[in-house]
């Protein structure tokens, strides 16, 4: 199945491409995003015990590298529990669930976060990655619940920098374009001042990787995640944990 095409203009931006960056790592900053400085390197990763959840360093190695995407330029932020802070409630609180993902600091808090950005090394458009590594598959899917929950109610808000960006659900992503393992997905679109981010969340067990793009609102392909990408991502954290 076409991991991109599933959700219109989704992604030419992960993620964020530029996605997300600006105060708290939000998306009105660098295509780079601004939640964590260049971090160190991907390293041999461990994972907390055989089949279990992945920890800090195990996440790091599940996550896209420049062997997997060899046609890409990376850009690597730091690993941790969360990437980015908690910035003032947003307005109605019924969105906050965007803003949390926006500052890379989700609800439930992960056990393991990681995050980078790509971009093909033809094209400066990049997508941002933000994975996130939960103890239980319950908890990485109530925080799904929530951001879809949110897409159904939040039609705009007011965020920390005293923008009002309004939100657009967009169809659900197909969660398991071959041969990822997804189990689920959520995406919608963040719009302010004519510039939009769009966002496409996907749960695979007790894992979520967040992916973003950056774009102009009338560019409507701007949104789109490449298919490698996607499914590249998709499939590492499940391999790396040895769980399916």
């Amino acid at each position: 199945m076409n991991g991109l095409r599933r959700v219109p203009a989704v992604v030419a931006v992960l993620a964020t491409a530029a996605l997300l960056a600006g105060c708290g790592g939000g998306d009105e900053g660098s295509a780079d995003g601004g939640a964590g400085a260049a971090a160190e390197g991907s390293g041999k990763g461990t994972q907390k015990k055989a089949g279990g959840p992945l920890d800090a360093a195990g996440l790091e190695s599940a996550a896209v590298a420049e062997a997997d995407l060899p046609d890409y330029t990376f850009t690597v932020f730091k690993q941790g529990t969360v990437l980015g802070s908690k910035g003032e409630p947003a307005d109605p609180a019924v969105c906050q669930p965007m803003e949390d993902i926006r500052l890379r600091s989700p609800e439930p808090e992960p056990a393991a976060a990681a995050a980078r950005s790509v971009h093909p090394k033809t094209d400066t458009k990049a997508t941002t990655i933000e994975l996130y590594a939960y103890d239980k598959a319950a908890d990485a899917g109530e925080l799904l619940t929530r951001v879809r929950e949110a897409t159904k109610s939040c039609t705009g808000y007011k965020d920390e920098l005293g923008l009002r960006p309004t939100v657009t659900a967009l169809p659900d992503p197909d969660p398991d374009p071959d041969p990822g393992p997804g189990d689920e997905a959520v995406a919608y679109k963040r719009e302010s001042s004519g510039t939009a981010f769009w966002y496409q969340v996907v749960r695979s067990g007790s894992h979520v990787a967040v992916f973003g793009r950056q774009g102009l609102a009338a560019h409507k392909r701007a949104g789109v995640v490449p298919d490698e990408v996607i499914t590249v991502q998709l499939r590492k954290p499940t391999e790396t944990a040895g769980t399916g």
